[in-house]
């Protein structure tokens, strides 16, 4: 069946519905146009094929039944804020999975859906690379530490910072993007060394240490890097970040990022 990305996101998401099921991984087997990699109850993930260049891309469609409605009438609409924090940070020329569209469908009295379309990003999370224990390690936390220091530069608090977010490029091992922002909110002004910008290192740092499993020494690479690249003491980033223990010390940020930036009027 054919798929258009460029579909209002309620006939998206029902045509997504219809679609052959898979995986990233099964490289769109079987020759189809398009599968559809995730399906839940309010969230549907497509990956296809562009028919003009036969570039792969990701559509993410969002349902909020029509009980739930009200809660989102103040609300920016989730697939709306990830396009445009997307799109500030792609103008700004940092690596990250680059947005190609957007919609949004609200009707009185019916389900209401938003859709965002991105390039597909080819390669391997982070945080599978360095579950191999193999060499390139060193340099991909680094680059790693520096992306998030540029992005707090550019004036952005990404909110989902941690390795599974970002995508080590098939073709060049040693580089990669940045994806998943549907909670980041961009000020472009300098946020390094802000306590929000400390919420995203501090949620990377967590990862390395439980998710990763990483030694002390190649936890300390990601610190010198992000502190080199935002102009601050690497000993006292590491102390303000070490200082906080527990998803209870950072409540307050992750309440911020999460709800409070969200509450925005925008039209329908």
């Amino acid at each position: 069946m054919n798929w258009d990305p460029a579909q209002s996101p309620d006939q998206a998401w029902q045509q997504a519905g219809k679609l052959p099921r898979g995986t990233s991984e099964s490289d769109l087997a079987g020759g189809e146009h398009a599968i559809l990699i995730q399906d839940e109850p309010r969230v549907r993930i497509v990956l296809s094929v562009a028919h003009e260049s036969g570039a792969r891309q990701v559509s993410k469609i969002y349902r909020t039944p029509l009980a739930l409605t009200w809660r989102d009438l103040f609300r920016y609409p989730q697939a709306q804020r990830e396009f445009e924090n997307l799109q500030f940070a792609f103008q700004q020329g940092l690596p990250v999975a680059e947005p190609l569209g957007f919609g949004l469908r609200r009707r009185v009295g019916s389900d209401w859906y938003s859709q965002l379309t991105t390039a597909f990003l080819e390669g391997t999370t982070l945080r599978d690379v360095l579950a191999r224990n193999g060499a390139g390690r060193e340099e991909l936390i680094g680059a790693a530490g520096r992306q998030v220091a540029a992005m707090h530069r550019a004036g952005i608090i990404w909110g989902t910072a941690h390795t599974g977010n970002f995508m080590v490029h098939t073709d060049s091992p040693v580089t990669m993007s940045a994806f998943d922002f549907p909670y980041a909110f961009c000020t472009g002004k300098d946020r390094t060394g802000s306590r929000l910008a400390l919420y995203d290192v501090w949620n990377m740092v967590v990862d390395f240490r439980t998710q990763c499993r990483l030694d002390e020494s190649l936890v300390g690479l990601f610190f010198e890097a992000y502190a080199s690249e935002a102009g601050l003491d690497t000993k006292d980033l590491q102390s303000r970040v070490d200082a906080r223990q527990g998803r209870k010390s950072v409540f307050l940020e992750r309440l911020f990022i999460r709800t409070v930036r969200s509450f925005r009027l925008r039209p329908f």
